[in-house]
């Protein structure tokens, strides 16, 4: 048993059924294992699912760093696009992990939301700089200010999108992420002229 297993059992049972309905019965049921054992590698139902929500969220922060490693010497708004896409593409692919970081989001158990808003707040500072300096680099004559205001509006944008995940179906969803990309396109245009 690894605790892998167990990390992906929780994060699917949270998807289910929220952190109170996730029990560690529910979840030792999942591994086929005693609930007992879990409490090897866990002190309490808190550790395991501040880990399991440790390893989403890291998980999703090395995915998007990867990408933009991928695309950082691309134009910007090709960045754009595809964080957006490929955002979007991780999320739907990973549904559970979706599912249990959605429930996480809306009511947070209290142990871990200071975690989650230290972790939202680290991705906002590391993604604002990186495409700041990027916006920057392309369009020397815009100013700082503006460049940050663009980088929080994609920010705001591509959390909206991400909310949109469940609610709507492949084809919608495309679309969605087209409005989105000629919102931010129809901002930078503004912006940079």
């Amino acid at each position: 048993m690894t605790k892998e297993k167990i990390l992906k059992a929780a994060i699917n049972q949270y998807s289910l059924h929220n952190y109170h309905g996730a029990t560690m019965k529910k979840i030792a049921d999942e591994v086929n294992i005693k609930p007992a054992s879990i409490y090897f590698f866990y002190k309490n139902k808190e550790e395991l699912f501040l880990a399991a929500f440790k390893w989403i969220l890291e998980s999703h922060l090395t995915y998007i760093q990867n990408i933009m490693g991928e695309v950082i010497e691309q134009p910007i708004l090709n960045i754009y696009q595809t964080i957006i896409r490929k955002t979007v593409a991780y999320h739907r692919e990973r549904q559970n992990e979706t599912n249990a970081y959605i429930s996480l989001v809306n009511s947070p158990p209290a142990g871990i939301k200071p975690f989650l808003h230290e972790h939202m707040q680290q991705f906002d500072i590391w993604m604002e700089q990186t495409l700041t300096e990027k916006m920057q680099k392309e369009y020397p004559d815009i100013s700082k200010e503006k460049a940050i205001m663009l980088t929080k509006q994609f920010l705001i944008i591509m959390d909206g999108i991400f909310w949109e995940i469940n609610i709507y179906e492949k084809e919608e969803l495309e679309k969605q992420m087209e409005y989105a990309i000629n919102i931010i396109e129809c901002l930078l245009r503004e912006e940079v002229k």
